[in-house]
Parts: structure tokens; sequence; C-alpha cells
């Protein structure tokens, strides 16, 4: 890669992180294709995740009676319906994957065979306490949400993340299999306009610490 495409690239990939922003204001009279929805998605897939387990789902609602039900579950947020997509990104508690991305490590030449085995065990004893498997599944699902905002954004859409819903309630509303818990609700849609100036942002020299707290 030349010079000059690297920093296209990178300039690209800095505007999206510093221009992106959770919108509120989504266009009711249009929707996002299947098409670009499935791309979104896929973007997500290639989120980083602890040994590669990918322990996601994304459950994608577009059904305008559904929709109005996910606003009652969401505490009125009507955006989830305006925005016309609402996907709820789960995350398992339990290594479900482990055998088959061990496997595929063992084909890629990444460990022998003889590994394999103890490694399966290792990995799926890791997040068998209660706090080890819920921490595993939110981490996992989390970076796979992040995903999906810069991929909306970059794609000219408006996304926006929501932790302000019945948990129990959406998790049965679509059906989660026993080992899958709601990590966050993302409204998804073209928008409908301008939205508010953002707010501030704590700055870094508050943040940054270096070596110790």
């Amino acid at each position: 890669m030349s010079d000059a495409s690297l920093q296209s690239r990178t300039d690209a990939a800095i505007e999206a992180l510093r221009s992106r922003r959770s919108g509120h204001n989504f266009d009711p009279e249009a929707d996002v294709d299947e098409e670009t929805l499935e791309a979104i998605v896929e973007d997500a897939t290639l989120a980083p995740s602890s040994f590669n387990l990918q322990p996601w789902e994304f459950v994608a609602v577009r059904d305008d009676d559904r929709l109005d039900e996910l606003v009652d579950i969401a505490n009125g947020q009507q955006h989830v319906k305006d925005a016309g997509t609402a996907i709820l990104v789960a995350g398992h508690t339990e290594a479900k994957t482990v055998d088959r991305v061990v496997d595929e490590w063992v084909e890629a030449g990444r460990i022998d065979a003889e590994q394999s085995e103890g490694m399966k065990e290792r990995t799926a004893e890791s997040y068998e306490s209660e706090r080890a498997g819920r921490d595993y599944a939110i981490r996992n699902a989390s970076l796979a949400a992040e995903n999906i905002l810069l991929s909306a954004h970059a794609r000219g859409l408006t996304a926006t993340p929501m932790t302000g819903f019945d948990f129990d309630a959406a998790a049965e509303f679509v059906d989660l299999p026993e080992d899958a818990i709601p990590v966050v609700l993302i409204a998804v849609g073209p928008s409908g306009g301008d939205e508010p100036e953002r707010l501030p942002r704590r700055d870094v020299d508050e943040v940054l610490h270096y070596e110790t707290f």
C-alpha cells in the first residue's frame, strides 16, 4: 500500500471515529435496505473477541407492529420505531463455539492437534462462573456493537445505542436462547435531519493516566 493510500485510509477511519454520534432524529418514511443491513452486521462480526469465539447474536426487528411493541419495551423511546430497524445485540454467557473455533485454529496451523483438547477444556472452564460468563457476553457483544455504530455512520446512516430497556422482556420478545443475554439495543436508519450540537466530552488530560491512576 502506498503512503498516500495509507494516509487516505487513516484519515477516513479517524474522520468516522470523530464525527460519529448517537442521533435520535430519523426519517420515519425511509428504511435501511436488507443488503445494507446485512453488510452492517457483517462489519460487526469482524470485531475482536476473546479467543475469536465470537459469542454474539444480532436480532433485527423491522416489522412495524413489532417495533411498536419494542418501543414499549424500550420505555417509550419512539426513535426505535422511527428508525425502521432495531438491532438487539446479545452475547452468549457460555463458550458455545469453542470446539469449532479451536478446530479452526488447528486447521490454520496456529496450534497442534494434540494441544487442542486441553485448550478447549481450559477455555470453556474460564467462563463457567456466572460472573465470568456475564462479563464474557457483555464485553464481546459490546465490541461488535461499536462496529455496528461505525459501519452505519460510514454508510451515511444514523444509529444510536440504548440500554434503557427491559432486558428480560427484550430477551423474551426475540426468543433468545437460555445462555444469551441482551447487551444493547441499536436503532439504525436514514437520518431525519440535523442533530443538536455534541455535548462536551471529558478532556484527554482528565482521563489519561500514565503507569498508575
